[in-house]
């Protein structure tokens, strides 16, 4: 009798162990909601433990993963080259996250997309504000849009004689095939002197336009 005792109370204790073990290393996971700004973007998805980092996954496109509570890395690329590689922290903690990846547009990119363009901006620009062309040295110009389909620039006086040389911006967007001015050239942009531009489009351009940017 003692003999079954004893076997039934080490199969209740392994049974317990197993279970105990189960509480602590099967973790319960959360659905994790990653969306990408623009078409055909990859990732791979690294755990961060604060000392080392380890990759876990990789995913194609806007994707919905399983991931347990902790720390991680998602760093986006493009096979194409289109966008400057990108990485984004995030922290999971309990319940479902959505995050949101904002990626740039690479200098090869927007250089390629400026000389398949220029002829076509150039016309519809200097037709409307030919002192741009005469008058005004450009600084730098983008191509930006989630389908590449916004175009701003910065103009500079090229004689700076009373005036502080101040940079004049103008953008334009491709709407039908056709770009259209969006805005005169001006100092400033924001929601208040402009029309029909989102908001995260004017912060970028405000941003990479800046002279103070180290990209463009």
């Amino acid at each position: 009798m003692n003999r079954r005792n004893i076997i039934i109370g080490s199969i209740t204790l392994a049974i317990l162990t197993l279970i105990l073990l189960a509480i602590m290393f099967i973790q319960p996971t959360h659905t994790i909601s990653i969306t990408f700004d623009k078409e055909n973007l990859s990732a791979k998805i690294y755990r961060n433990t604060g000392k080392s980092t380890s990759e876990i996954t990789s995913i194609n496109g806007n994707s919905k993963i399983q991931l347990s509570d902790g720390k991680y890395i998602i760093k986006t690329s493009s096979k194409s080259g289109s966008i400057n590689e990108n990485s984004t922290e995030f922290t999971v903690k309990g319940s479902d996250e959505n995050i949101p990846i904002k990626t740039e547009y690479s200098q090869k990119f927007m250089s390629s997309k400026i000389n398949e363009y220029r002829s076509d901006i150039s016309e519809v620009l200097f037709a409307k504000y030919p002192e741009l062309k005469s008058s005004f040295i450009l600084q730098k110009e983008i191509i930006l849009g989630n389908n590449a389909d916004w175009y701003a620039a910065s103009y500079q006086r090229g004689v700076i004689d009373r005036n502080s040389g101040d940079i004049y911006t103008v953008i334009l967007k491709k709407e039908n095939n056709k770009w259209v001015i969006k805005t005169k050239p001006q100092i400033i942009n924001t929601i208040y002197n402009t029309k029909d531009i989102p908001e995260d489009i004017l912060s970028e351009i405000a941003s990479r336009l800046s002279p103070f940017s180290t990209s463009s």
